[in-house]
């Protein structure tokens, strides 16, 4: 593949996750924000609502993965997905902020939104499951996974720092003194925008068939397995469930972070003039991406990630001292942990899949490949629960200006200390529990892959 096409392929496929962080952002931002101070409605609810959601789908991943595994077309396993969900996503995005007011009736309007919601996480899962799913079919080689996962979340991180900056802007601009207006306008926005990038990826992405050749050099791989066979075969692939324990812990407290940065920014800090720049400031997350390749040649993917997560504890903890330096420092320490944290982890999870066809002899990428996907939705659900409730204990008041010392306790904990002890437990589960060396599979296919092509070469003498 030459450099323009290798480049290419890193473009389109960064722009899918580009395409489905543009509306995760905004609900990880400002949904909760939205509901709870445009629309007016409990906190307690929508923290609720995030909840239960995430118990209906939480492992509709794990549906489009076996979905994924049993695919057969012209276009691929993986990819047709994004043509087949590119579109309803957007759509929905439209109507997550285009909330009638049915005359008045609250109990319509939460049925209304409640509603809304659940459509769009379900098809969320469709369009973004098969983002990780199609990593490992877009080329056999490790170098150019991380090249490629790297680009995607550099393309992520591009996409969510123009929408952290200006989303409240664009807001009050295209609404005016009408919030609810201008919410609807930029839903819409964002909605074609998430059609364009995820059909123009459908468009110019390619699978290799590394699988139907590897299964046809080594027979011994199962392929096209049940769904029971397929989850016992995950379990028994210690390094995956590790990880997807890991996963789940790690888009827990990120959510639960992205949802409280706006209430960190206007009620401890008062400063909700900052709110802007402080969200836009993900786009420093790119340093860490792009320095994924480079210390994954010198340490193991999981020392890459363990070392990530510690640095960004280390940023959350200096912004809980009352400087405004020091809330962007810190911001920026932690924006570019995560960078690296999240674009290793994907790294890690293409390592799983080979690690389960290498030495377990089993290929399922649908099903392995969804963790994300699951740890997204748990996430999700598990962090807006925790930022409703907690906002509910602190007596959280949105009609007010300046909040009691609970309800900013409240918001602090959110903010920064719950992010910090997640993540110290996903160091401790990745040192303990996660025992997979990449160079060992790599190594190990290699032999394999030696053996076959001098068996063909006695064959054909």
């Amino acid at each position: 593949m030459s450099k323009v096409q290798l480049w290419k392929q890193r473009f389109f496929y960064g722009a899918t996750d580009m395409a489905g962080n543009l509306i995760w952002q905004i609900v990880g931002l400002y949904l909760l924000f939205y509901y709870t101070t445009v629309m007016g409605i409990s906190p307690a609810f929508v923290g609720t609502l995030f909840f239960v959601v995430r118990i209906i789908d939480a492992f509709d991943g794990v549906v489009y993965g076996f979905l994924i595994d049993h695919t057969h077309s012209k276009y691929g396993k993986a990819r047709p997905y994004f043509l087949w969900f590119g579109i309803p996503l957007g759509i929905l995005t439209m109507l997550l902020f285009f909330n009638p007011s049915f005359g008045g009736n609250k109990a319509f309007q939460l049925a209304w939104i409640s509603i809304v919601y659940t459509l769009f996480s379900l098809v969320y899962s469709g369009a973004n499951t098969p983002i990780t799913a199609i990593l490992p079919s877009l080329t056999k080689d490790p170098d150019e996974r991380t090249n490629l996962a790297s680009a995607r979340m550099v393309m992520t991180n591009i996409g969510t720092a123009v929408i952290g900056a200006i989303s409240l802007p664009m807001v009050a601009k295209l609404g005016g003194k009408n919030a609810e207006k201008g919410w609807m306008i930029w839903g819409i926005f964002i909605g074609l925008a998430i059609i364009v990038l995820f059909l123009s990826s459908f468009a110019n992405l390619r699978e290799q068939d590394n699988i139907a050749e590897d299964t046809a050099d080594a027979p011994e791989i199962k392929g096209h397995l049940s769904v029971k066979e397929s989850l016992k075969g995950a379990v028994k692939n210690k390094p995956w469930v590790a990880l997807s324990i890991s996963f789940i812990l790690l888009q827990t407290f990120w959510v639960i972070r992205m949802q409280t940065a706006v209430y960190y920014l206007t009620y401890v800090y008062r400063r909700a003039d900052l709110v802007g720049a402080f969200n836009g400031l993900v786009i420093v997350a790119v340093i860490g991406n792009i320095s994924v390749p480079f210390l994954s040649k010198f340490m193991k993917h999981r020392n890459v990630m363990i070392l990530s997560l510690i640095t960004f504890g280390i940023g959350e903890a200096i912004m809980h001292f009352n400087s405004i330096p020091l809330l962007f420092a810190g911001n920026i320490i932690a924006l570019v942990a995560m960078g690296a944290a999240f674009s290793i982890s994907f790294v890690m999870i293409a390592d799983t899949v080979e690690y389960s066809r290498s030495e377990l002899r089993i290929d399922e990428p649908g099903i392995l490949s969804s963790v994300p996907m699951v740890g997204a939705k748990l996430g999700m659900g598990f962090g807006g629960l925790v930022s409703g409730w907690l906002l509910s204990w602190g007596g959280f008041q949105a009609t007010a200006k300046v909040q009691g010392a609970k309800a900013v306790t409240a918001i602090s904990t959110s903010f920064v200390w719950l992010p910090i002890v997640l993540a110290l437990l996903i160091v401790g589960i990745l040192y303990l529990f996660y025992k997979l060396d990449e160079d060992e599979i790599t190594s190990a296919k290699a032999v394999k892959d030696k053996e076959v092509t001098n068996s063909k070469a006695n064959e054909n003498a």
